[in-house]
């Protein structure tokens, strides 16, 4: 069996997944953001569900065949991971938790408040879907920055953290103070409504 041919076909296969899941979530995180300038309608309520098992299909590609590239490259000697592969298995185990509370907690916290904008729900309501909503989007970012920038193969384990760190940090901290002024937001947009009305 030749082992480029595999390790070609599930490099490919790893890029259709990245694709999926990332473009897919972008798509879904800008459909969730329309809720903070009016109500979600129940077709975008379908959408985003559609997009959640859409991301989750891509996650799934993208484990088996990282799986894969993981033992040809190293057999599962854990001696063998370099600093960017462990940053790399740690942001795709972030991204695989973050679905599944997207889809357990997020989801139907949206749904339970269907008719609403995003700047009426509680406080805790808002932290909780930014705090998803943050940790998607820089987990994505992430895994694109992994994957696209060979530089950051030679990059030693403080470097690797401090630049993917700090893309959490910038997505989860704008995420939450997006979610804290969400109701100023509303209120400007009702404001400018009104004025717009006479």
């Amino acid at each position: 069996m030749d082992l480029t041919l595999v390790n070609d076909a599930a490099r490919a296969t790893h890029l259709l997944g990245l694709a999926l899941g990332f473009g897919v979530a972008i798509i879904a995180d800008l459909c969730a953001a329309r809720s903070l300038f009016r109500p979600l309608s129940r077709h975008e309520f379908e959408d985003l569900q559609r997009y959640h098992r859409t991301v989750g299909l891509g996650l799934a590609i993208f484990w088996l065949s990282g799986l894969i590239l993981l033992w040809l490259r190293t057999g599962f000697v854990v001696a063998e991971f370099s600093p960017k592969l462990m940053v790399k298995l740690g942001v795709v185990s972030l991204l695989t938790v973050n679905a599944i509370l997207i889809g357990r907690i997020g989801l139907p916290t949206m749904m339970e408040w269907a008719g609403c904008r995003f700047g009426a729900l509680p406080l805790a309501h808002r932290l909780r879907l930014a705090a998803l909503a943050g940790m998607s989007g820089a987990g994505w970012i992430s895994a694109l920055a992994l994957g696209a920038f060979s530089a950051m193969k030679t990059f030693d384990w403080d470097m690797l953290s401090g630049i993917i760190g700090t893309i959490y940090f910038v997505g989860l901290g704008g995420a939450l103070l997006t979610a804290t002024f969400a109701p100023v937001l509303s209120f400007a947009l009702d404001r400018a409504r009104g004025l717009r009305s006479f």
